[in-house]
């Protein structure tokens, strides 16, 4: 491969591949698992790939309440 093609073809790299970062393990009741089992054996989609959709489509679809005085809830 020619030196001149290499940053080229990384250059392309990084821009299909996006960043991805483990940011938290998070802990749940065994009743979350089994119906993400259920839905992934329903759906053939792989847990993993699943619970990420799942969590990432709640976080950026929450709307937060308008928060009082000092960040307290109403």
């Amino acid at each position: 491969m020619a030196q001149s093609e290499e940053p080229s073809k990384i250059a392309a790299m990084k821009e299909k591949t996006p960043i991805v970062t483990q940011l938290y393990r998070l802990n749940v009741e065994p009743k979350v698992i089994d119906q993400l089992s259920r839905i992934a054996a329903r759906t053939g989609e792989p847990k993993t790939r699943l619970a990420r959709r799942l969590f990432t489509e709640a976080v950026m679809g929450f709307k937060p309440t308008k928060a009082g005085k000092n960040g307290a809830r109403a």
